[in-house]
């Protein structure tokens, strides 16, 4: 039979669980020890059955996140001034990239998320274009814009 006060009911839950709470996490927890290998199995198959839908959420996330990281650094190359979303990279100027990836975990959405959590800070990032990041790893950490003798 229903409650006929929600709150009340909500109120006199927490107040026990407030109470008892060691003796309700060791029902919990035996009660998932017994059901374990069932409740693993039925996320297995949630999961299967919602791969693509989540992939498709996931890669959504991931592409509104670098795009409020490359508007966060000023939306362009900072050499060569190319806006085109699809040519930036978000380049260390430290030269300590794999380190900082190390720190934080791999891949770049670990990093766009460490960005954002920090406030996307200045100091040792800056936005540059595929070109110019590739051009100061081969040219000992200079775009080869900035030199005068590029070939």
């Amino acid at each position: 039979m229903p409650y006929k006060d929600a709150e009340k009911k909500k109120q006199m839950d927490r107040a026990y669980y407030r109470a008892n709470a060691a003796k309700v996490k060791r029902r919990e927890r035996r009660k998932y020890k017994r059901r374990r290998l069932v409740i693993r199995k039925r996320r297995q198959q949630l999961v299967h059955r919602h791969r693509n839908k989540n992939a498709g959420r996931e890669r959504a996330r991931y592409a509104a996140l670098r795009l409020e990281v490359i508007a966060a650094y000023g939306g362009k190359c900072r050499c060569c001034g190319e806006a085109e979303p699809k040519f930036l990279e978000l380049d260390h100027t430290n030269g300590d990239g794999a380190a900082h990836r190390k720190m934080i975990g791999r891949g770049s959405a670990a990093c766009y998320r460490w960005l954002k959590k920090k406030g996307f800070p200045r100091e040792g990032f800056q936005l540059l274009c595929a070109n110019c990041n590739q051009g100061r790893i081969r040219n000992g950490g200079v775009c080869p814009h900035r030199t005068s003798n590029s070939v």
